[in-house]
């Protein structure tokens, strides 16, 4: 049986990192509901910008779309070969639910957690979206994101890293000790 980690935390908290950390660190295979999303834009023909991801992020996390997104996902996963599956970005606590209903497993669900300002100063730095980033950007995600139940979802996870005030390097080494501990490799 696959072991399934998913990482969740606020916009630029860092899951994107852990996730990596995993995937190198411990041969597994990764997983984001933003490409889902990202997807979901490309197949409507969008550009992808923030407003335009922010709207399909909304849609798949509203009026019973949140089983859409994680059967869109879990098809994506079930062909994976790996034993260690990572999912980054799950928002909605349904995505957790019916994640669990299609695996038959209770998944490991660790919170990235950071400051606002953390994580603007880093998203901006990044440039993901180039110059549409910025310190606004980030409090009207974190608004969108509460309202899918970002914080719900939160209150279901098992370990907290708090990547506040954390190098790269001290976020890695710590995802990496959490992982050991949760694998017992």
């Amino acid at each position: 049986m696959k072991k399934i980690i998913v990482i969740v935390g606020l916009p630029g908290s860092g899951k994107t990192l852990a996730a990596e950390v995993i995937k190198k660190n411990f041969n597994a295979e990764t997983f984001k509901s933003g490409d889902i999303i990202r997807d979901e834009v490309k197949r409507r023909g969008l550009k992808y910008t923030p407003e335009n991801d922010s709207k399909i992020a909304h849609w798949f996390n509203v009026n019973g779309r949140e089983r859409l997104l994680s059967k869109r996902l879990w098809k994506k996963i079930r062909k994976s070969k790996k034993g260690i599956i990572v999912i980054e970005g799950f928002r909605a606590p349904e995505h957790l639910k019916y994640l669990e209903e299609d695996s038959k497993q209770k998944p490991t669900v660790i919170f990235i957690k950071s400051t606002l300002e953390a994580r603007a100063r880093r998203g901006i730095k990044r440039k993901r979206f180039g110059k549409s980033e910025s310190y606004t950007y980030y409090r009207q995600r974190d608004k969108l994101e509460k309202s899918h139940g970002i914080m719900d979802t939160i209150k279901h996870a098992d370990y907290t890293i708090d990547n506040s005030n954390l190098t790269k390097k001290q976020l890695e080494s710590r995802v990496v000790k959490l992982v050991k501990k949760i694998t017992k490799a």
